[in-house]
């Protein structure tokens, strides 16, 4: 019996450390992005892609104007997605005969040296179904990011579709996870970080 108990209690053990092991600790990731948004004209534009917007969970802040074409929108991507952003874009009511699309502009500076375009393509062809990437200027590695329907997997809990880590971890990282180029996303109208105070000797 006393064996039995044990190996009971060793069992339990066991199970506990492996749930313990499954379910990670969440880690906030909030950051501030600049979509390009078509189909703005007017302040009845920006109100109802705002208000569309901020039913997503996790979003802070939407900040666009009728005049500038883009938004920028603060959310947590551990949360929400740049997909998800982007659909919520897509579903707001028009205000006009045309429906509001949004994009990212990307950069990945490094791409047409060496074989990095083929690299880089073979990531960016994974997301196919999600994002379509048109080269605006291959040379200089300039991309325009388009998203696709959102197509939510009701089982899935956390971000849907896209995330800026699907490109950002492949291209970014350094080997061997990764190839070790910058990735970034071009940014309107946000102020640069302030530079840290040089130390006095």
């Amino acid at each position: 019996m006393k064996h039995s108990l044990i190996a009971l209690f060793s069992i339990a053990a066991l199970s506990a450390s492996a749930l313990a092991a499954e379910k990670k600790e969440f880690v906030p990731h909030p950051v501030t992005a600049t979509f390009f948004i078509s189909g703005v004209e007017c302040g009845n534009c920006v109100d109802a892609i705002t208000e569309s917007v901020k039913k997503v969970k996790s979003v802070t802040a939407v900040k666009m104007d009728s005049a500038t074409g883009y938004a920028n929108i603060s959310f947590d991507t551990h949360v929400s997605s740049y997909h998800q952003i982007a659909q919520a874009i897509a579903d707001a009511p028009p205000q006009h005969a045309n429906k509001y699309a949004a994009s990212l502009k990307v950069k990945v500076p490094d791409y047409a040296k060496g074989d990095n375009a083929k690299k880089i393509d073979a990531i960016f062809a994974k997301s196919a179904t999600q994002v379509r990437m048109e080269a605006t200027d291959a040379a200089k590695g300039d991309f325009t990011l388009h998203f696709l329907p959102l197509a939510v997997d009701a089982k899935k809990e956390g971000p849907q579709g896209w995330n800026a880590g699907k490109f950002g971890h492949p291209i970014g990282d350094p080997a061997p996870n990764g190839l070790g180029l910058k990735f970034l996303q071009v940014k309107e109208g946000q102020a640069a970080a302030p530079k840290a105070a040089p130390k006095k000797k």
